[in-house]
């Protein structure tokens, strides 16, 4: 009889919770893929944080303007992260990171104190370069990059990669980096993974169940994370003004093929005035928005996947 094994570890600033579905014979297997996977996600917590000085990250940014060597999970960070920015027509921008300071969002955010905006001069879309075959980063002089809005699913993604290095033969397993989700195969039942969709307005309550097998779910808007006097800002970055967004939906949910993708594009829906034309625009997304107090609706064709997925609104 198949069951799921999980574990459960704080890393990224949030709650990570790790499940693989197996049998009662391969629990001892069950149990090294969640111990890697655990550790891949802190590893990419290490290298990609943009809080902690000691990161690869951190690094780079010190340097901005130069060519450095950078090891292989940064040099596959930043080459996603590239090539989102051109699909999100720069609504998802890593070189953000300058506005965010500006705004007040310096530390992390458990540690953010109520202290107003200071002026800033940052303007969207610094260079960056990739060299894959010295794995060589250079980004714009006086530029500086945060990975937040692809980190969470990039370490997803890479946490089922690390699960599969050690049971290929894996037969379903989900990764959830504080409602960044990857997903691949099949929980016990043979049935999709089930992925609650949280209401902005109430973290206890679920607006909507998203169905899906291998795949990436991700959410975001501007409801939480908010700082300042007041709570007057978030994290949302608005790349046409450098400010905390003002538009766009109360909340966004995204499906993709890729988790990654599903955290950029649900970044960038969130600071989009027309997602029925952004959505539409690209073929593999599907999207559930809450769009102040109307009911959730459903944007995209979802059947792109391997499997089929479904989203299921709750009025």
């Amino acid at each position: 009889m198949r069951t799921l094994e999980r574990t459960t570890f704080s890393a990224m600033g949030t709650v990570c919770a790790l499940a693989v579905t197996a049998e009662q014979s391969e629990r001892a297997t069950a149990r090294l893929a969640l111990s890697t996977a655990s550790n891949e996600v802190r590893a990419c917590e290490r290298i990609l944080s943009r809080f902690d000085p000691r990161s690869k990250l951190s690094e780079l940014n010190r340097v901005a303007g130069s060519w450095v060597q950078v090891d292989e999970c940064l040099f596959d960070a930043l080459t996603h992260a590239v090539r989102l920015r051109e699909e999100t027509d720069g609504r998802f921008d890593p070189t953000i990171l300058p506005a965010l300071m500006a705004q007040g969002y310096d530390r992390s955010f458990e540690l953010l104190e109520p202290r107003p905006a200071r002026p800033h001069d940052w303007s969207a879309g610094a260079t960056i370069e990739l060299d894959p075959a010295g794995r060589r980063v250079r980004i714009e002089e006086g530029a500086s990059l945060d990975l937040g809005g692809i980190g969470k699913g990039f370490a997803a993604t890479r946490a089922i990669g690390a699960m599969l290095e050690v049971w290929p033969e894996l037969p379903g397993a989900l990764a959830d980096l504080g409602g960044d989700i990857a997903t691949i195969g099949f929980p016990p039942e043979d049935s999709p993974w089930m992925v609650a969709v949280e209401s902005p307005w109430s973290p206890a309550k679920s607006i909507g169940t998203v169905h899906l097998a291998t795949g990436g779910v991700a959410t975001s808007g501007p409801a939480r994370r908010r700082f300042g006097p007041g709570g007057a800002r978030h994290h949302l970055i608005d790349p046409a003004t450098g400010s905390s967004s003002d538009r766009g939906p109360l909340a966004v949910t995204v499906v993709a093929d890729s988790p990654i993708d599903a955290d950029a594009h649900a970044t960038a829906l969130a600071v989009s005035l027309n997602a029925d034309e952004y959505v539409n625009a690209r073929p593999g997304l599907g999207a559930l928005l809450v769009e102040g107090l109307e009911p959730p609706r459903t944007l995209g064709a979802i059947d792109f996947l391997p499997h089929p997925v479904s989203f299921e609104v709750h009025l």
